[in-house]
């Protein structure tokens, strides 16, 4: 069976298209409560999960799972940007070409 897969507007929809590794994050919202507040940069991304490093280089690395987790992306040039995990559970190289 097909999954639906959340459709992204506007500034969601352009940084869900380009990279995420480099970019300030927060999990906003999460199935699991134990996620929720998490502030870091994204150091890796894989079909299902984003890895956060939460604080300097060498400090504590947490792996969040996508679906079930809305995240705030912080882009280089613009204000914050909520995306939500299950719009962008794909492939990291497939990921730029499937958001819609």
């Amino acid at each position: 069976m097909k999954r639906r897969v959340p459709r992204l507007q506007g500034a969601a929809r352009d940084v869900a298209r380009g990279e995420l590794i480099g970019l300030p994050c927060e999990v906003a919202e999460a199935r699991d409560a134990g996620y929720v507040g998490l502030q870091g940069t994204v150091i890796d991304e894989t079909l299902r999960t984003l890895t956060l490093r939460l604080g300097p280089p060498g400090a504590r690395r947490v792996q969040v799972p996508k679906v079930g987790c809305l995240f705030r992306l912080l882009p280089p040039a613009g204000a914050p940007v909520e995306v939500l995990g299950a719009a962008i559970e794909f492939r990291p190289e497939d990921r730029t070409k499937k958001v819609k």
